[in-house]
């Protein structure tokens, strides 16, 4: 490739994302993502009531929503809501096209919302990525963060873990970024405001803000004074949420969750992360199903990429670009619920994700790396573009869960099952193979097919080896059946001869009344 075209690379790759993040909509039918709608119903709730509380929306939501706050009988969104107020331009622009909130203007609605509060922003973050990282790995590292972890997934759903990524990323850039001179009070100023907007958006962001903050002002009083003015402005407006929703600007959600269990959580610890477990630390890393090690075993490249970024980053810098992955490692170390639902990997590691991606950017990647992109990339996007809401305990779910799937036709709805179902299953996966063929070049494309043919493979034979338990096929064919609208999936999914149980069968009746409305599979 020429020098132009070289320089070139990263903006194609981030251009094909962006192309691929507007023809996804992972908005299922009857499937009530509660972390999504939640945020939903809030801005619903400002825009045509012009109030907090929820009790209204959640209506339209049916007794499935899960994620809310109760106070006095009176319903509020469970979540800190910086991420509404991120998309809050989405719900906006949507709303002349979209009409009033109801079961068939939901979905347009919400993927606006999920283009302003999570794609916009990791595009963003791809732009300054590219902008810090060094030459010899840019655009590899870049399609990396892009496209071979967890990010891809929370890119295209309405979670805030995009959002934070993103802030705590160009909060490091404000205040360390090397070659930007000596630290100006802008600077420090747009810092703050950066790792306000993360804490106001999920509330244990403020561990990892802290350590920038700590990192950045020590032994420079002015700088923390500075930071400290930037942030102001999330801390009124979260004190203000709170005292209008819970009656005290010091009260959260997290301690007025409405599911019980949800509640019992929260009154663990501190709103329910204690000290840090090993078993929990291990299976944030390595669990078959959630594992990020798992997920992205292109993160094993990591210690010699940190070798090569410690030579090049300068002393503070190097060990805030450090301690940010640890402190959400060993935060969420602590949380009994680490896998979070119904996700595509250990999504509330993602804050940590442009942390660990930049220091692949600072070596040459060979055949190995290579490899190791491919087999994360087909981990991720095989698992994103099927079903992004895998529940807990299928291993390796590219293949125990996303193939079986898609063997059938079967892919997150996309714009073009509008025009022809074929279009629809390869047109989204060509998109990936398209921008990891401009990332890694022609003569590396074999060793990142190689990678990904590998890892695929593994999901594709584990449950041959060692097969689901029938509960996990079931759950598989009610998927299928419900979310997707294929009648009889779940009677063939049960055992030889044994019935839909009455109990699950009266809550596929009750999730098929449930918005969203259908998709043309």
């Amino acid at each position: 490739m020429t020098t132009v075209s070289n320089g070139l690379r990263k903006w194609v790759v981030t251009g094909l994302f962006a192309v691929l993040a507007l023809l996804v909509v992972p908005v299922f039918p009857h499937f009530v993502s509660p972390n999504e709608l939640t945020r939903w119903a809030l801005a619903a709730a400002v825009v045509e009531d012009g109030s907090l509380e929820v009790t209204e929306r959640a209506r339209l939501l049916g007794p499935r929503m899960e994620d809310v706050a109760e106070v006095e009988g009176r319903l509020y969104s469970n979540k800190a809501p910086g991420t509404t107020l991120a998309a809050l331009p989405g719900y906006l622009a949507a709303r002349p096209f979209a009409g009033p909130p109801s079961a068939s203007s939901l979905r347009l609605s919400l993927t606006a919302m999920r283009l302003a509060g999570a794609t916009l922003p990791v595009l963003l973050l791809a732009v300054l990525f590219a902008r810090l990282a060094p030459e010899e790995g840019r655009t590899e590292a870049l399609f990396g963060l892009l496209f071979a972890t967890p990010l891809f997934a929370y890119s295209l759903l309405l979670f805030a873990h995009a959002l934070v990524a993103a802030c705590l990323f160009g909060a490091w850039a404000a205040l360390f970024a090397p070659g930007t001179g000596a630290a100006s009070a802008s600077r420090d100023v747009a810092a703050g405001l950066l790792l306000g907007l993360a804490v106001f958006s999920e509330y244990p962001a403020a561990i990892p803000a802290l350590v920038l903050v700590g990192v950045a002002a020590w032994g420079a009083p002015a700088r923390l004074l500075r930071i400290v003015v930037g942030g102001l402005p999330f801390a009124a407006l979260l004190a203000a949420h709170n005292a209008a929703c819970f009656g005290s600007p010091f009260r959260l959600s997290s301690g007025l969750e409405k599911d019980p269990s949800f509640r019992a959580l929260a009154s663990q610890g501190l709103f329910g992360v204690g000290l840090p477990r090993p078993s929990i630390l291990a299976r944030l890393l390595l669990d078959p199903s959630k594992g990020l090690l798992v997920f992205t075993p292109l993160l094993l490249l990591f210690p010699s990429g940190l070798a090569a970024a410690r030579r090049r980053l300068p002393p503070r810098s190097f060990v805030a670009l450090v301690l940010v992955p640890l402190a959400l490692l060993l935060t969420y170390g602590g949380y009994p619920n680490w896998h979070g639902g119904f996700t595509v990997g250990a999504r509330y590691l993602v804050g940590a994700l442009p942390f660990l991606l930049l220091p692949l950017a600072f070596v040459r990647w060979g055949p190995l790396a290579t490899a190791l992109a491919g087999a994360s990339t087909a981990a991720v996007a095989l698992t994103t573009l099927v079903f992004p809401f895998v529940p807990p305990g299928f291993p390796l779910p590219w293949g125990s869960f996303a193939a079986p799937l898609l063997a059938k036709g079967l892919v997150a709805p996309n714009l073009l099952h509008l025009v022809w179902r074929p279009l629809a299953v390869l047109v989204p996966f060509a998109l990936v193979l398209a921008a990891a063929a401009v990332a890694t070049g022609r003569k590396r494309l074999a060793p990142f097919l190689g990678g990904a043919f590998l890892w695929t493979a593994a999901g594709l034979a584990l449950p041959l080896l060692v097969p689901l338990s029938p509960p996990l096929v079931v759950q598989r064919g009610y998927v299928e059946e419900v979310f997707f609208t294929r009648e009889g999936a779940l009677a063939r999914a049960m055992p030889p001869g044994v019935p839909v149980p009455p109990r699950l069968r009266a809550r596929k009746e009750l999730e098929e009344t449930l918005p969203p409305t259908g998709w043309p599979f």
